[in-house]
């Protein structure tokens, strides 16, 4: 009988990838533990600074089941099981009064257990703005919505991807996910709006407008001196605004300050002057 998945949702499918042979190993066990029986090895465990807990009280204070993946723990003598990976989980659940938590148990000496530790905390794949991004518009998450919703306003999309090629990007797409959060979360809803607006309607076939490196000191610059669309658009057409980036960074390498400072303040030097003269 064929099912028939929707379109949203793929498969596993490793079709026409070379098969790896499996290094021997016993099977881990998966199964609830009691918190009681938890224990954390010194030897090679992070010890929880005021900053971990922290964390660990906001993990409480939000604790979903849907959002608690299985800590990993290895059996050690007394009935106990050292936390290889989630201690922070679990002091969470303890403070929620939790009793037992579900672990997968993983039978493996001290030596491999710190291995183990190292090889999770250092060299697990990182997860990129754009995809956080992604779920948190599909959670419906408000800082998304936002920022999306400030994008639209203007003509562009924060993408939810980066992942795509030279040729096929185009003027008013944003990669910058990090840089536009954080304005929109400071309160710069419609500063990020009229910034973009007055570079889509300044050249729309520009791509290169778009990139980190122009959006990062003009909408750090509107930022500062939030006006309307058309207030940004006089000033990118007063003074190019890559002939602004270009005399910044000879000035930046003067001084032997930042580049990126020296950008941010030439644009918002420019705004400051084409308000004076308005």
């Amino acid at each position: 009988m064929n099912v028939t998945i929707r379109p949203d949702l793929r498969a596993i499918d490793v079709a026409g990838m070379e098969m790896l042979e499996l290094t021997p190993q016993p099977a881990p066990q998966l199964m609830w533990v009691k918190i009681g029986d938890l224990v954390i090895d010194d030897r090679y465990q992070r010890p929880l600074s005021t900053n971990n807990w922290a964390s660990i009280k906001r993990i409480a204070r939000e604790f979903r089941w849907s959002r608690f993946s299985p800590v990993l723990v290895a059996p050690v003598e007394g009935g106990h099981y050292a936390v290889i990976d989630g201690q922070h989980r679990a002091h969470a659940a303890a403070l929620c009064g939790i009793e037992a938590i579900p672990a997968m148990v993983a039978l493996v000496a001290p030596d491999e257990q710190a291995l183990a530790f190292i090889e999770i905390n250092t060299r697990q794949i990182r997860v990129s703005g754009h995809v956080v991004y992604r779920a948190a518009l599909t959670a419906g998450e408000e800082w998304a919505v936002a920022c999306r919703d400030a994008l639209s306003a203007a003509g562009c999309e924060l993408m939810t991807r980066n992942n795509v090629s030279k040729n096929d990007k185009r003027a008013g797409q944003v990669f910058a996910v990090g840089l536009i959060r954080n304005l929109i979360q400071s309160g710069h809803h419609e500063a990020v709006t009229n910034g973009l607006a007055a570079l889509m309607e300044y050249d729309p076939e520009a791509v290169a407008n778009f990139t980190d490196t122009l959006l990062t000191p003009w909408l750090a610059a509107c930022a500062e001196n939030s006006r309307d669309r058309g207030f940004y658009l006089d000033v990118l057409r007063a003074k190019r605004p890559w002939l602004v980036i270009e005399a910044a960074d000879r000035l930046a390498e003067q001084e032997g300050k930042p580049k990126a400072t020296a950008r941010r303040e030439f644009f918002s030097m420019l705004m400051r002057r084409e308000g004076r003269e308005v």
